[in-house]
């Protein structure tokens, strides 16, 4: 046997080891980074997308994006899923019981492929919610475009069951092509984030901001509202306010911030 690949088993093994412990006693962070309604409303709550972070890479002992290849090979990253679930309510539910007039945040939160299998994560997302007395439309559940793509059947059987607890769905990496409006068609997600192919160069060609419009009416056209990401300019911002996209991501914004899980009433 070659002594280098065992060595390497070994230390994959340790670190999935000890991924399973982190599971059990918090050693994952979250973090938030602000998704800017372009046009303000009131009325609707602030809206941020949840980032989870494995505590050992924040301290500098992995490297980061370590972490979610070896949990998705040892079929962990539904029990990842659950775990934001979790903390995610139960620091909303601390928050509002420490300062009444807190605006809770709507949360968008990532949603593994291995998740859409996991027979029991809509019973454990609706019981979070009712036990956090969480409003409608509070958690809104992620997928990419590859994730849809591949996975239709179970990501529409899933999306109804979520959103009879109250849940909404985002679809990223949209790329405003025909097949991806029809995909649209079958899973009719309230929220679309528009890939950086899309985004970019909005503000400096012609071209890309006729195209960026283009796309947007048409998923205004079907009901679907619209995120750009990746939007680290003010000339861009200011672009996606005259095309009228819904929402804005990005470092020009804000960066991801951590999340106090504790509960605080700050």
């Amino acid at each position: 046997m070659d002594n280098g690949a065992a060595t390497d088993g070994t230390i994959q093994k340790d670190l999935a080891d000890r991924l399973i412990a982190a599971l059990k006693q918090d050693g994952f962070v979250l973090y938030a980074q602000p998704i800017l309604a372009l046009v303000p409303d009131s009325k609707k709550p602030p809206f941020q997308e949840t980032l989870t972070r494995f505590r050992e890479e924040e301290e500098k002992l992995l490297p980061p994006g370590t972490f979610f290849p070896l949990l998705e090979e040892y079929g962990l990253l539904p029990y990842l899923d659950r775990w934001v679930v979790g903390r995610l309510a139960g620091w909303i539910k601390s928050r509002r019981a420490a300062k009444s007039d807190w605006k809770t945040p709507a949360c968008s939160i990532s949603l593994s492929a291995d998740t859409l299998y996991d027979g029991n994560f809509c019973k454990f997302v609706a019981k979070h919610i009712e036990n956090a007395g969480l409003p409608q439309g509070i958690f809104h559940f992620e997928t990419s475009w590859d994730t849809a793509l591949q996975h239709t059947k179970p990501l529409a059987e899933v999306s109804a069951e979520l959103r009879r607890a109250g849940c909404r769905f985002i679809v990223s990496g949209f790329d405003g092509s025909e097949e991806s409006f029809g995909m649209l068609s079958k899973l009719k997600p309230e929220l679309v984030k528009l890939s950086y192919g899309v985004v970019k160069d909005a503000d400096r060609a012609l071209a890309a901001s006729e195209r960026l419009e283009r796309v947007n009416t048409r998923c205004h056209q079907v009901g679907v509202r619209t995120i750009a990401e990746y939007v680290e300019s003010k000339d861009l911002l200011e672009q996606l306010r005259a095309l009228e996209v819904d929402y804005a991501q990005g470092l020009v914004i804000s960066p991801p911030m951590r999340i106090k899980l504790e509960a605080t009433a700050d």
